[in-house]
């Protein structure tokens, strides 16, 4: 029943992607990231829902005149040198029968990423993405804050299975990108109703990281913890609510918790640990032989012992089987070479630049305070998947590529809102005004 439900559900939104491709990007989005499908116990699993979406967005938007051109944003010009990159060492991949098939998965998220930043404008579409984005992701932040509670912590919270999001280890990673979002939405939210619903669902999200029992999700959270807490308005209510919470949280938690968060300190005396360390070794010497091409898409797809090969012989006692980088920075090395690392690490230190100066120039701009908030909380998950995915291999994971769109979405939007802004100032502050616009034009083009 389920199934048929939520086929006729999605069969009925086409029509609307086609009309408005807008409205297109953000079912597709709601697929891309909840998974809906994956929640059904037959057929429907196994439809290609998002391809229909997308084929139905992709063609509404080659009629549509509902568009903006592509913000060339820096991120977005090194995004697009980073996608010819990864087609041109595909060629070279050591294992094309999987690298093929994984590259066609990157365009695709690349593709609607450019998309999105096309038919995605105006303070509601955007609003409206990241409410999807954010609600995609915190549905299984509030599942497993239930599920926590009916069995007391000692299970971890894990995902639909078969998506990227299916282990506990990438829930835990999605949710850290999520939580500044719903925090941030919060704050923007004029409907009590919703406000409320967004704090709920962040609180059940901030609840399930640390039930993923993910060492890298417990660091990610670490890192964003902070950065959230600095940038609330109300720290003493805050911490008057934080504070006991934990105090009896830890009284409740299982030892196994503290068990697994004790094994981040004692790394080498963990068998997995280890073997990550393992595979970062065969990734850094693979760039080392193959600096320009790496080993291509998938190249854990190696016989065994030519993986061993690259490894680094101290940890030749911990496993003796290829596995995943569990790094996105050891897996774009070992997968593209240093070239394509290197522009990797630009983009995400370009994008969290932006974003920063991003915030400072929508100061200046009453009108544009909304677009400040939603970079911060963009920021903050850039931050929590930098920290996070260093212990895991989600290079592609689609959220942080639409993070990077939408900060060029954010760009054009405070160039639009800031342009709008001094017609409608009192004479009276009309100096201040103009010094705010000779502020922004720099901002610009540093941005750029």
């Amino acid at each position: 029943m389920r199934d048929i439900v939520l086929t006729i559900f999605i069969f009925s939104l086409l029509p609307s992607c086609f009309m408005r491709p807008w409205f297109g990007v953000l079912v597709w989005s709601w697929i891309g990231f909840m998974n809906p499908h994956k929640l059904c116990w037959g057929f429907a699993q196994t439809m290609p829902f998002a391809m229909m979406v997308g084929i139905a967005t992709l063609v509404g938007l080659v009629l549509s005149r509902d568009k903006k051109s592509i913000p060339w944003s820096r991120e977005l010009v090194v995004m697009l040198v980073l996608l010819t990159y990864f087609t041109f060492t595909t060629f070279f991949a050591w294992a094309p029968p999987h690298a093929w098939p994984q590259w066609e998965k990157v365009v695709k998220v690349f593709l609607m990423v450019f998309v999105t930043t096309m038919v995605i404008f105006g303070k509601k579409r955007i609003h409206a993405l990241l409410l999807v984005i954010a609600f995609s992701i915190g549905f299984y932040g509030v599942k497993g804050a239930i599920f926590t509670v009916r069995t007391g912590g000692h299970d971890e919270v894990w995902g639909p299975m078969g998506t990227f999001i299916g282990s506990n280890t990438f829930l835990g990673l999605a949710m850290i990108m999520v939580l500044p979002l719903l925090v941030f939405l919060a704050r923007e939210e004029e409907r009590v109703w919703m406000r409320r619903l967004l704090y709920a669902t962040a609180t059940c999200t901030f609840v399930s990281i640390i039930f993923t029992y993910s060492r890298g999700a417990f660091l990610g959270l670490a890192a964003i913890s902070p950065l959230l807490f600095l940038r609330t308005k109300h720290k003493a209510l805050v911490s008057l609510l934080l504070v006991p919470m934990l105090f009896f949280g830890a009284q409740w938690a299982p030892k196994a918790l503290f068990h697994r968060a004790d094994t981040i300190e004692h790394y080498h005396h963990d068998y997995s640990a280890m073997q990550r360390l393992q595979a970062w070794s065969v990734a850094w010497n693979v760039a080392r032989t193959h600096p320009f091409t790496g080993g291509g898409f998938e190249y854990e797809w190696i016989p065994n012992r030519q993986w061993l090969s690259y490894a680094d012989p101290i940890y030749n006692k911990f496993g003796h089987t290829a596995r995943a980088a569990h790094s996105i920075y050891f897996q774009v090395m070992g997968q593209h070479g240093f070239v394509a690392f290197g522009l990797f690490i630009l983009l995400l230190v370009w994008a969290l630049i932006s974003l920063t100066r991003l915030q400072r120039l929508a100061r200046l701009v009453p009108e544009a305070q909304w677009i400040g908030n939603y970079a911060m909380a963009i920021q903050i998950g850039i931050v929590g998947y930098m920290v996070a995915g260093a212990f895991l291999a989600s290079a592609y994971f689609d959220l942080m590529w639409a993070y990077i769109g939408l900060t060029a979405i954010l760009r054009r939007e405070l160039a639009i809102v800031t342009a709008r802004a001094p017609a409608k100032a009192p004479a009276t502050t009309a100096p201040a005004r103009r010094g705010g616009r000779a502020s922004l034009a720099l901002g610009y083009k540093s941005l750029r």
